[in-house]
């Protein structure tokens, strides 16, 4: 029977009952890593599908090293330290950070298919809801700058501008104007795209292709996730004159550079 199983954010496997269970022994799989096998509907903890097998985690380090305990910042003998997520701590703090570990009750298990499963969204069908996004928040933002348009033709006037002299007398103006533009446009499009990537899964333009963004483990991204892949598909696009969007069409998963960054997927599906 061939399993799967989520670690740091990346699936894993396929391994055997065996070499689960000696996973399961080094403590790579805990009781809430989410592990999936065919015939189950979607990924479980752990837990929940082969029982409770907790495995205390094993000191680190040799005994002549010394580290500090996250928890208290006492020194100790590395071998005297353990693992606790991301944390290293000393024993008399391994109960305090413990409790403070959610249970793998408390994870739910993400509504997604394992990777070889997933039919990712290439460039083409991802330029073509880029353009419709663009057309949205163009429409939109054209409306919000409507007063911030009347107000310089108020201002300035056109059949005020008769040469340079007058283009240079306005200067000053019409660059805040153009400041004030530029801001609102990053605005709109960053709240657009952490309000429907987060809530959604999928802006407008993505919802009309049939595509969604996801994490690496198939699960919906955050707001703060979704603001991050905002600001890094600068890179993808201008700061890389679009190579960065370019590489999807030669990526496995079809991965832009801000999907690199951020561990997110585009995929089919609703």
């Amino acid at each position: 029977m061939a399993w799967y199983y989520a670690e740091a954010e990346q699936q894993k496997g396929p391994v055997d009952e065996a070499s689960l269970d000696e996973l399961v022994r080094q403590g790579v799989v805990r009781d809430d890593t989410l592990v999936w096998k065919e015939g189950m509907p979607s990924w479980q903890p752990h837990a929940s599908v082969r029982g409770s097998r907790v495995v205390p985690p094993p000191p680190i380090g040799s005994s002549a090293e010394t580290r500090y305990c996250s928890e208290c910042g006492r020194p100790f003998p590395a071998n005297e330290l353990y693992m606790m997520g991301t944390a290293t701590v000393c024993a008399g703090c391994r109960p305090t950070v413990a409790q403070r570990m959610p249970a793998a009750a408390a994870y739910s298990a993400p509504a997604y298919t394992p990777v070889g499963a997933r039919h990712y969204g290439g460039f083409w069908i991802r330029f073509v809801a880029k353009v419709i996004d663009v057309i949205v928040i163009g429409i939109a933002s054209s409306i919000i700058r409507l007063p911030l348009t009347l107000m310089g033709i108020g201002r300035i006037g056109l059949g005020r501008i008769t040469g340079p002299e007058d283009v240079f007398a306005n200067l000053p103006f019409l660059a805040s104007l153009a400041g004030v533009s530029f801001f609102i446009n990053i605005a709109l499009s960053l709240c657009y795209e952490v309000y429907f990537l987060s809530t959604r899964g999928a802006t407008l333009g993505k919802m009309a292709v049939g595509v969604k963004v996801i994490r690496a483990d198939g699960g919906p991204i955050s707001p703060g996730l979704a603001a991050g892949r905002y600001f890094a598909a600068f890179l993808s696009g201008p700061f890389t004159i679009c190579i960065g969007y370019i590489i999807a069409g030669f990526d496995r998963e079809k991965r832009s550079l801000h999907d690199h960054i951020c561990g997110t997927r585009v995929i089919y599906g609703k």
